[in-house]
């Protein structure tokens, strides 16, 4: 039995969580040691500074995968719209032009449906 909070959490929402705290737990981890080296303008930082500087970056990095990714689902849903009016305007000048071959067939399917009238009680 799963409460509702655990039920709402989707497989894509776990792994995201996951992969978050790993990276939390990763800069935690490279902070407590000494080999970890960040520049700005030249200056070294170390300690506190470079550990908010890396998480500031990696902060950075992470909005402009998510706007990318965004923007390339939007560019890629637009292509298929595009590809489904393409695809029903062929579909319909097809139909358009094998009208002509179809007219006899539906003169007589016109006349039977008007000639067979169901008696209704």
């Amino acid at each position: 039995m799963t409460s509702n909070t655990t039920s709402n959490i989707t497989s894509n929402k776990r792994i995201a969580i996951i992969l978050l705290s790993i990276l939390v737990f990763a800069m935690i981890v490279m902070s407590s040691l000494h080999g970890m080296d960040v520049q700005i303008d030249g200056d070294d930082m170390d300690g506190v500074g470079g550990f908010f500087g890396v998480l500031f970056g990696c902060g950075i990095a992470v909005v402009a995968v998510v706007f990318a990714l965004g923007l390339t689902g939007m560019v890629l849903a637009g292509v298929a719209i595009l590809l489904c009016v393409i695809f029903a305007v062929v579909l319909g000048s097809l139909v358009l032009a094998l009208l002509p071959l179809l007219f006899p067939v539906l003169l007589v399917v016109g006349l039977v449906a008007l000639f067979s009238r169901r008696k209704t009680a």
